[in-house]
């Protein structure tokens, strides 16, 4: 196998992840409905034919873009991670990951977008839908499906319960951003002296009855 070959899946790769890149400029300058196809292959320096080979339409080029941004938040994480910790603690890990990548500037724009454009291309708030806030509460949901296996709180709806603990870390800070137009994240001290006040308010209602 010659070097070039060798070095094809690393150039394939890389190709993908510039066209990606281009492409989020290009959505949250433009919005959806204005973003086009030619716009984002000009940003990318591509041909129209090597950007159509590997995504089809602008709608597949969008949820490639969402599904690249939620795969690059680090929302993610395995029990394993959580072992040892107690249930104030895994919270507060989650909880900073979540209000970190919920109120990011370019988290904020492209709900803008999605929600703007949903009426029109509800295909496409869908797709924002299912790999974002879905999956979210997926992840969180089966968190504490295992913190209730583990006896760390007594509640007998632990999906419900994860629900609502990424409701009240959707506050105000975020809806302000939203609809303020305001682009500037909250420190990250006062990011986590949110998260922890709210870890605490919320574990009140959950701790176990102590017998």
């Amino acid at each position: 196998m010659n070097d070039e070959t060798s070095l094809g899946p690393a150039r394939e790769d890389r190709k993908v992840e510039v066209i990606l890149q281009a492409a989020t400029e290009v959505f949250l300058e433009h919005g959806f409905a204005s973003a086009s196809m030619d716009l984002v292959a000009q940003r990318a320096r591509a041909s129209k034919t090597t950007l159509y080979s590997r995504f089809p339409s602008k709608e597949a080029l969008f949820e490639a873009t969402i599904t690249a941004k939620c795969q690059a938040s680090g929302f993610h994480f395995s029990s394993e991670e959580f072992a040892g910790l107690s249930l104030e603690e895994g919270l507060i890990r989650i909880g900073r990951r979540f209000v970190d990548l919920l109120t990011s500037p370019e988290a904020i724009r492209t709900e803008q977008i999605v929600t703007g454009e949903a009426k029109r291309f509800p295909e496409v708030a869908e797709i924002f839908y299912r790999l974002g806030p879905e999956r979210v509460s997926k992840a969180v949901g089966a968190y504490f499906v295992e913190a209730a296996k583990r006896g760390l709180f007594d509640y007998e709806d632990p999906e419900f319960a994860a629900d609502h603990f990424l409701a009240a870390l959707d506050g105000m800070d975020h809806c302000r951003a939203l609809w303020s137009g305001r682009d500037q994240q909250a420190s990250e001290a006062e990011r986590q002296a949110f998260v922890e006040r709210t870890v605490r308010l919320f574990l009140d209602g959950l701790r176990p009855v102590r017998k």
